[in-house]
């Protein structure tokens, strides 16, 4: 490729006519099965976009009722409303957008929309792009959760300060300048939107009781390190011990014990990797976990990362 070569795209288009902007739109966000109700005699549509294969920004409007499904696979796409009223539903979950407040939108997860006389800005990531900054393939972010304080102003002062360069069709920009651009979107978003724990990959599907199994997970992993059991699991996923069991089970091959020995073997060989041999030992991080007998806990150690704890102590940093 000639790293002199500008390969921004751009679109604009408008009309009135729905069937023309639903099949538009089709193209991107896979609109499935949708349900258009006009809300004004004149329906009017509209959107605008400039994007190379890294990433894209895009505006647009569209004067209806829209209820449909929506489903994106290759980018990660942080959306946020400027007029109208938009709601997703995804896992059994609804969220509301708030006009201003950006999110990153499910991805590889067919979620239902609800959308009224929207108007909408959203800012395309291409996924390899993102996840080779991460290092991490399986990455992906947490969908529809605002980001921190800070993290909306990053967000906002990188909208701010290379949105204006990227949409300028009148400026050639090189490919080293579109990666920087594109690059500094991807990190903001990295540090501004909440990532998904590799943990929640591990269950697939999106229906009440997977639900149920996400927040059985995220309650072990917050609380591994203290004194909780079957009893304190089952509560905070809202199901009976027998039914976590059974769910544990069914999804992943597991025992609430087994789960629950997994997750803190991963915390002690985090802080084992992280820790000061002259300050903690194996012993006072193995018992911070939860683990009382030293030799049985080495013993599980080694047989799942392949080393003895106080190697991983030594081969600290």
């Amino acid at each position: 490729m000639d790293d002199r070569q500008d390969s921004r795209w751009f679109r604009r288009l408008a009309g009135t006519d729905v069937d023309d902007a639903i099949a538009f739109f089709s193209v991107d966000y896979d609109l499935r099965t949708p349900t258009v109700r006009r809300t004004s005699p004149k329906t009017k549509w509209d959107f605008a976009g400039v994007g190379d294969d890294r990433m894209s920004l895009r505006t647009t409007r569209f004067g209806v009722d829209l209820r449909c499904e929506s489903f994106v696979a290759d980018e990660f796409i942080v959306a946020w409303v400027r007029g109208g009223t938009s709601t997703m539903t995804t896992g059994g979950e609804s969220l509301d957008l708030e006009p201003g407040v950006p999110v990153v939108l499910p991805v590889e997860t067919a979620y239902e929309l609800h959308q009224r006389d929207i108007a909408l800005s959203m800012v395309h990531l291409d996924r390899a792009f993102v996840t080779a900054l991460t290092g991490d393939p399986a990455f992906t972010f947490e969908p529809l959760r605002a980001p921190t304080a800070e993290g909306m102003r990053l967000w906002r002062s990188t909208v701010q300060q290379h949105s204006s360069t990227w949409l300028d069709m009148e400026q050639d920009l090189d490919d080293v300048a579109r990666r920087d651009i594109a690059e500094a979107f991807s990190v903001a978003a990295l540090r501004a939107f909440p990532q998904r724990a590799s943990w929640r990959a591990t269950v697939a599907g999106n229906g009440p009781e997977h639900e149920r199994l996400r927040r059985a997970l995220e309650y072990v992993h917050a609380h591994a390190n203290e004194p909780i059991g079957t009893s304190e699991i089952a509560d905070a996923a809202g199901l009976s011990p027998r039914g976590l069991q059974q769910s544990l089970r069914r999804h992943l091959d597991q025992t609430p014990g087994e789960l629950l020995r997994e997750v803190r073997l991963e915390g002690a060989h985090n802080d084992l990797r992280r820790a000061d041999r002259d300050e903690l030992s194996v012993a006072e991080i193995a018992r911070s976990w939860g683990f009382g007998h030293l030799g049985r806990f080495s013993a599980a150690y080694r047989a799942r990362f392949g080393e003895l704890p106080s190697e991983s102590l030594r081969s600290r940093g």
